[in-house]
């Protein structure tokens, strides 16, 4: 059983019923009760993707590979651990608190600290560590009366210990972020520390990369830390422009900046918007005559910050899975570094989570989007669309091809606000030599509101193949379907041997 149920009373019904029990108690009314009112039928409208298979791009950054295990309140279950290996992450953002593994009042460390659920630290990132390549440690602040910028000493040797204890159980730590969301305008949750002014937090930076520093030269670890930040709630440009102002005036000859950090969520009703963030970020770099080839990572992006939600749960859920396809294909893109998927299973809105909560191994639309990302080739192709506005709303495509096939992810975004439902003709052109004439397999996924949904029936939750089949293609091929608002699809043609 989940912890979602959900109860519908129609209105029609409702009034039918009023209307008979004042007839039965001699209200004497004849006026027939309201009629049903039709369920809105989405406009429908064609939708060509163009992809052109003869022009590699590049390699594919594939977003599947970038995660964030939220916790470490919340363990994964064994089959949410087999669920998420299958996904196969490469990165995945695990949270570390200096004010949990630090009792200040005794000065004891607790490096396995035990967690408001009764699990432990090591349990959480032992998990993270078993199924990632890399880590990526948001180092949190230390308890509020050690952040005293006038005397920084105490909390600079609590973040140090930490780093060392924590680099010395897990190898594969390697980028640390300092703090979260340190320009937050709202009042911090139970979980989260309060905000802090530029000034105090470029102190803290620096302090950050002082310690990082003493802790590579003291263990000279096969995988050196790498520190970044500032991990803003999102594209701030006042914080970050500000940031890189004090990084660049700072003649330390030790600092370092590793990867600039940030979240985003506000850009749920034009996605396109993402795909300039690089570029801006480059240009700032430039500007200050630093490194503008310096990483960018989007530690956290989405749709539904905190307690947020749109229309409906079972709504939520698709939107979601949507919003992250279209979001991550301009990252994709763009170019950005790394853009990190947000969340397995989130503590408190569930409609982010990819794995549903006290149903082990069960999965929403979004586990079923990122499982589609990952069958993504590995070089990357262009894909144009005539259905989509300069906002990102509409039909978007990310497409990719190895040396036997070609797969291409389609997705028909449309926030909580459009209602647009589209007849897709997909266009592969340009086939290579190993595809072109030869019979292939032609494989297609989907991902809507009846089918790969968790809401509509938990025992088909698990991404659906709904189309299988051999056809002979020549120099390119065309494929026909139909995507209802916030569905999604993969096509994949894999050459037959």
């Amino acid at each position: 059983m989940t912890k979602h149920a959900y109860l519908f009373a129609g209105s029609a019904a409702v009034a039918l019923l009023l209307a008979a029990t004042a007839v039965a108690l001699g209200g004497g009314t004849t006026t027939p009760p309201p009629q049903p009112t039709a369920t809105p039928v989405p406009p429908r409208t064609t939708a060509t993707v163009t992809v052109d298979a003869g022009k590699d791009l590049g390699t594919l950054n594939n977003p599947a590979d970038y995660h964030n295990q939220s916790g470490p309140a919340w363990l994964l279950g064994p089959a949410d651990v087999t669920r998420v290996a299958a996904l196969r992450p490469k990165v995945v953002r695990a949270w570390i608190k200096p004010h949990h593994y630090y009792v200040a009042e005794t000065g004891e460390f607790r490096f396995d600290y035990l967690t408001e659920s009764g699990t432990t630290v090591y349990q959480y990132l032992d998990q993270v560590a078993a199924h990632s390549d890399t880590i990526v440690g948001n180092f949190d602040q230390c308890a509020q009366d050690l952040m005293r910028r006038s005397d920084p000493t105490e909390c600079r040797r609590v973040l140090k210990a930490g780093l060392l204890h924590y680099k010395k159980r897990y190898p594969t730590l390697r980028y640390i972020e300092l703090f979260n969301e340190p320009d937050k305008t709202w009042e911090p949750s139970r979980i989260e520390q309060p905000a802090i002014a530029l000034d105090d937090y470029y102190r803290w930076y620096q302090v950050g990369y002082e310690v990082v520093r003493e802790v590579n030269e003291e263990l000279r670890p096969e995988l050196p830390l790498e520190i970044g930040g500032p991990a803003t709630y999102m594209f701030n440009e006042k914080y970050l422009r500000g940031f890189l102002d004090k990084y660049a005036a700072d003649t330390n000859p030790a600092k370092q900046l590793a990867f600039i950090s940030y979240h985003q969520y506000r850009e749920r009703a034009r996605p396109a918007v993402v795909a300039k963030e690089r570029d801006t970020v480059r240009d700032w770099l430039a500007e200050r005559r630093l490194n503008p080839d310096r990483r960018i990572f989007v530690t956290e992006y989405g749709v539904f910050p905190g307690a947020n939600k749109g229309r409906t749960f079972e709504a939520d859920l698709l939107v979601q899975a949507a919003a992250m396809a279209t979001l991550g294909r301009y990252y994709t893109y763009s170019g950005i570094d790394m853009a990190m998927h947000w969340t397995y299973d989130h503590l408190d809105n569930e409609r982010k989570s990819m794995l549903v909560d006290e149903t082990d191994g069960g999965v929403y639309p979004y586990y079923n989007l990122v499982l589609m990302q990952r069958m993504l080739r590995s070089r990357l192709l262009p894909a144009e669309s005539t259905a989509v506005d300069k906002a990102g709303i509409g039909v978007t495509a990310t497409a990719s091809r190895d040396d036997r096939s070609v797969a291409v992810l389609v997705t028909n975004y449309q926030w909580t606000e459009g209602h647009d439902a589209h007849d897709v003709e997909l266009v592969v052109d340009n086939l290579p030599e190993v595809i072109a004439g030869r019979s292939v397999t032609v494989e297609r996924y989907l991902v809507d509101s009846r089918t790969s949904n968790w809401v509509h029936d938990p025992a088909s939750a698990e991404l659906q193949r709904v189309e299988n089949r051999r056809a002979q293609v020549g120099t390119g091929t065309r494929l026909s379907f139909h995507l209802e608002p916030n569905a999604m699809t993969l096509v994949v043609l894999t050459v037959n041997r």
